[in-house]
């Protein structure tokens, strides 16, 4: 994936107003990128941007030039009123009780997107289902499939989520803070399952975290957001030396580390504080 130059404005009865500015980024066949910043900075607006679930009434969207598996893609905005999926790009949501379809039982959910993604007939869908619902984990397949969403703890339906949006093998995955509904036991099995089969697939993967020491762990580089702009785009050991931006030294600084008496406060920044940026890597 290459991205160049992505802006975000949302539409208002007022006008638009900007939520992502100027974002550039390469991701190669199975690298790991984190997007992290404080609430409210554009982390999932450029998510959603990404995977195509911004409609035009909702969002502006302007690109220098995109590329998702080598091939150029427009990222305008959908004009439908329901987005449809960006064709290469899945993304697996905060949390997947309100994500997973509540009525449809787990096997129609996989044939609805086996059918849009790959066309394949039902006996040949009902395959791939029980196939990935073992690969990621999840024991009884063949019950799990009858089985609707609000008949599943959290884990086995963010499994669930996992296995329906690497289903149709695709260039990138999305994943907006996938632990965050999920205990810090659970979370580390989750994230070890999508590393491990994105790896498998040589899916790129786009990590959308406050978890700094998550993305530390997990990613080969760290996209760092304020206010929609990029502060930063290192590799994630990189993070913590001298020589990224104030920002990302004073966000580094919030992360609570046991023996801490007190953390840092992030300071709010003005437009002429934050660091220039010649060029984004």
């Amino acid at each position: 994936m290459a991205i160049d130059r992505m802006s975000v404005c949302y539409v208002t009865d007022d006008g638009t107003v900007p939520a992502v500015s100027d974002v550039s980024f390469r991701l190669s066949t199975s690298e790991r990128l984190a997007i992290v910043g404080e609430s409210g900075s554009g982390k999932s607006t450029l998510a959603l941007a990404l995977a195509g679930l911004l409609p035009r009434h909702v969002a502006e969207i302007s690109c220098e030039s995109a590329r998702i598996g080598g091939r150029p893609v427009d990222l305008r905005a959908d004009k439908s009123v329901i987005p449809r999926r960006r064709e290469g790009v899945s993304m697996i949501f905060q949390d997947a009780m309100t994500s997973l379809d509540p009525v449809a039982s787990i096997s129609h959910q996989f044939r609805t997107v086996l059918k849009a993604g790959s066309g394949l007939g039902r006996a040949e869908a009902r395959r791939a289902a029980l196939n990935w619902t073992e690969k990621v984990g999840i024991h009884e397949p063949e019950r799990v499939l009858r089985l609707r969403p609000y008949e599943l703890s959290g884990g086995m339906r963010q499994r669930v989520m996992i296995a329906l949006a690497l289903c149709s093998a695709p260039k990138a995955l999305i994943a907006d803070e996938p632990t965050s509904a999920l205990d810090a036991s659970v979370s580390r099995k989750v994230m070890d399952l999508v590393l491990g089969l994105t790896q498998e697939l040589g899916t790129a993967l786009i990590m959308i975290t406050h978890d700094v020491d998550l993305a530390r762990e997990y990613t080969d580089r760290t996209l760092v957001l304020y206010r929609g702009e990029v502060q930063d785009l290192c590799a994630t050991a990189e993070l913590m030396s001298p020589e990224r931006s104030s920002y990302t030294q004073a966000l580094m600084r919030c992360v609570p580390r046991l023996g801490d008496h007190a953390l840092d406060v992030l300071p709010t920044l003005t437009t002429s504080s934050l660091p220039v940026l010649e060029t984004v890597p």
